[in-house]
C-alpha cells in the first residue's frame, strides 16, 4: 500500500464540507479554517495526509472506539498548511516549501469533536502588542522530510476518552515534554490520572469532564508540579492589587456592591497570579464554573497609565478546546463570542521541579527590597534626605521614572538569564561592570526575576523603547517571608547578597547604569 497525499488548493467552505456531517462542534475547525485564510496566515495550499497513524487518536481508538459496536477508523487524516502554492504535481519533494510551513491538524474519524493533534504558528500580527510566550518547537515530516512549527498545540476534546479539562492537561503537558523534555502523555493516561483518587463515576465516557482537584491529581499523575489558587480563597496573595482596586464601603451599607467590587478586585488578583506564570512560558488551566481552557500568552498596552502591571494586559491569549488556538480572553471586558477572565473561578499554574517558590512570594521579597533601598537615608535631616529624593540629582535620566512603580516579575532558567546578560552587555543595553558582575555570581537551575518600572519608562509603542529603573533576582528555592534576593540592580545602585549569610550587602554606585532595557522574553 503506498502512502497517499492529496494536494489542494486552500477553500475554507470545501474543507469544511469535507468533514461534515458530525454531531459535535464544528466552531473549532471553523475558526482555525477562518484563520488560516486570513493575515497574517495567508494559506494557499493544503496537503492531506490520507490514512495518517495519529497516536492520541489510536489511544483514544484502542480506550473506547473499537469497543463500541459501529465501526469507527482506526486512522485519521493530516492536513498540513503552507502559505505558498505548491504544484499539484508534486509527489516526493516538499522539503523545498518548508519556510511557508503553517503547521497541521489531524482530523478524526468520529461521530462528535474532530479537531486532533493540531500545531499551528501563532497568529502573531502586532509584534509590540502580542505576546505568545508558551510555544515551543515541534516536528513532523512529510515523507521522511522534516518540517518545523513553533506553537502551542491544541486538541478538541472527544468526550469520550476526555472532556475540556482533558484536553487542557494535554495541550498543557504536550507542550511540557516539548518545551522542557517531560515523558509524552496519551489522553487515556490523563483521564486514568485524573480519576484515580476522586472517580466521581465511571471513567468512560468522560463526558463530564473534571473537578479542580481531579486536574491536580492528573498533573501529578504525569509528574509536573502544580498549584492553585481559587477566587474564594486567595488569602495574601497580591496584595498590592488591593490598593489600585480598593472595596469602598458605602453609607448606608450595600452588601451587593461591596460584593461586586470584592469580585472584581479578586478577578484582577486571579489575572495578576496567572500573568507571573504565562510570562514565565509556563502555561495556566483556567478554570470556569463549567469549562478549562489554557493561557499560553497575552496583549499588551502601551498607552495605559497602570498603577499596577496588570492592567497594561487587556487579554490574555488562551487555547480554547471549545472555540480553538490562540483566542483571546480579556480580563477587564466580556467578550462577545469566547469566555472573558471574570468568570474564571479558578487558576493552576505548572512549575519545574527545581521551583519551590511562588512566583508572588517572589515579587514582595523584590518590592520590600526596593523599598527599603529608595527609603533609606542618605543626608541626616531634619528633614532627612532618603535615596529617592537624591537619585534624580544623581542621574537625571531618572527624574519622574520612580513615580508609580511597577513590578513586572517572571521565571527564567539561569543559564538563559546569564545568556541575556552577555546579549545585552554586547548591544550595549546593559552596563558592562554590572553585567560582569550579575555573571559571576552564582544562581540555582531557576531564578525569579523582578523588573521594576513606571508608566513613564513604559509608555512607548515600539517594545524596543520600553524600559526598566532596576531587576531584582531572586533565589527560586528560597522559603517564602525570608529574604531571597541573590541581586538587586535598582537606581544606579548593584547590590549583590551572599544567600549562605555573612557581612550586610553593600550597595555600590554604578552612575548612568539605570535606566536599561525592558526584556522582551523569548516567544514566537
Amino acid at each position: 500500500m503506498k502512502k497517499t497525499l492529496k494536494i489542494e488548493t486552500f477553500d475554507q467552505a470545501g474543507l469544511l464540507a469535507s468533514v461534515v456531517p458530525f454531531f459535535g462542534s464544528t466552531t473549532p475547525l471553523e475558526n482555525i479554517l477562518l484563520g488560516l485564510s486570513q493575515p497574517p496566515y495567508g494559506c494557499k495550499t493544503v496537503v492531506k495526509e490520507l490514512e495518517y497513524v495519529d497516536k492520541d487518536y489510536q489511544d483514544e481508538y484502542a480506550a473506547y472506539y473499537c469497543k463500541a459496536f459501529k465501526s469507527y477508523g482506526a486512522r485519521c487524516d493530516r492536513w498540513h498548511f503552507f502559505s505558498c502554492d505548491i504544484p499539484p504535481a508534486t509527489t516526493t519533494d516538499f522539503a523545498q516549501y518548508e519556510p511557508h510551513y503553517l503547521g497541521y491538524m489531524v482530523i478524526r474519524p468520529t461521530d462528535l469533536q474532530r479537531v486532533g493533534r493540531t500545531v499551528l504558528r501563532p497568529a502573531l500580527t502586532d509584534h509590540n502588542r502580542q505576546f505568545f510566550h508558551c510555544t515551543a518547537a515541534c516536528h513532523t515530516n512529510i515523507l521522511g522530510q522534516e518540517f518545523k512549527v513553533t506553537g502551542m498545540p491544541f486538541i478538541q476534546q472527544d468526550t469520550q476518552v476526555g472532556a475540556c479539562a482533558q484536553a487542557s492537561i494535554w495541550m498543557l503537558a504536550r507542550y511540557m515534554s516539548r518545551k522542557f523534555g517531560y515523558r509524552e502523555y496519551l489522553p487515556s493516561e490523563i483521564n486514568s490520572y485524573a480519576k484515580a483518587n476522586i472517580a466521581l463515576g465511571r471513567p468512560l465516557p468522560a463526558e463530564n469532564g473534571l473537578t479542580s482537584f481531579q486536574i491536580l491529581d492528573a498533573l501529578k499523575g504525569i509528574g509536573i508540579p502544580a498549584l492553585i489558587y481559587s477566587r474564594d480563597n486567595l488569602g495574601n496573595c497580591s496584595r498590592h492589587i488591593e490598593k489600585a482596586f480598593p472595596v469602598i464601603k458605602k453609607t448606608p451599607r450595600d452588601e451587593n456592591d461591596e460584593k461586586a467590587q470584592h469580585y472584581v478586585q479578586n478577578t484582577v488578583k486571579l489575572a495578576d497570579i496567572a500573568y507571573r506564570y504565562i510570562e514565565s512560558g509556563l502555561p495556566v488551566i483556567i478554570g470556569t464554573d463549567n469549562h478549562a481552557l489554557v493561557g499560553i500568552g497575552h496583549t499588551y498596552d502601551p498607552t495605559k497609565a497602570a498603577t499596577v502591571a496588570i492592567e497594561r494586559i487587556p487579554a490574555f491569549f488562551v487555547n480554547n478546546d471549545n472555540t480553538g488556538p490562540y483566542r483571546e480572553m480579556p480580563i477587564f471586558t466580556t467578550s462577545a463570542t469566547d469566555y472573558s477572565f471574570n468568570q474564571a473561578r479558578c487558576v493552576i499554574p505548572v512549575l519545574p521541579h527545581e521551583v519551590t517558590l511562588r512566583g508572588e512570594d517572589a515579587e514582595l521579597m523584590a518590592r520590600e527590597c526596593v523599598d527599603e533601598l529608595l527609603e533609606a537615608v542618605v543626608i541626616p535631616g531634619p528633614p532627612p534626605v532618603k535615596y529617592r529624593d537624591q537619585i534624580s540629582i544623581i542621574n537625571p535620566a531618572l527624574a519622574g521614572a520612580l513615580n508609580g512603580l511597577e513590578y513586572r516579575t517572571f521565571l527564567q532558567a539561569s543559564v538563559a538569564f546569564q545568556k541575556s546578560l552577555r546579549e545585552d552587555m554586547n548591544a550595549d543595553r546593559l552596563d558592562k561592570q554590572v553585567g560582569q558582575e550579575l555573571l559571576l555570581l552564582d544562581y540555582p537551575k531557576y531564578v525569579w526575576v523582578t523588573e521594576v518600572s513606571s508608566t513613564k519608562l513604559l509608555n512607548h509603542p515600539d517594545r524596543k523603547d520600553r524600559k526598566c529603573v532596576g531587576r531584582i533576582i531572586c533565589d527560586s528555592t528560597a522559603p517564602a517571608k525570608t529574604r531571597g534576593v541573590i541581586a538587586m540592580h535598582v537606581a544606579d545602585l548593584l547590590q549583590l547578597v551572599g544567600r549562605n549569610g555573612g557581612t550586610k550587602p553593600i550597595a555600590t554606585p554604578h552612575p548612568g547604569s539605570t535606566p536599561f532595557g525592558h526584556k522582551v522574553l523569548a516567544q514566537a
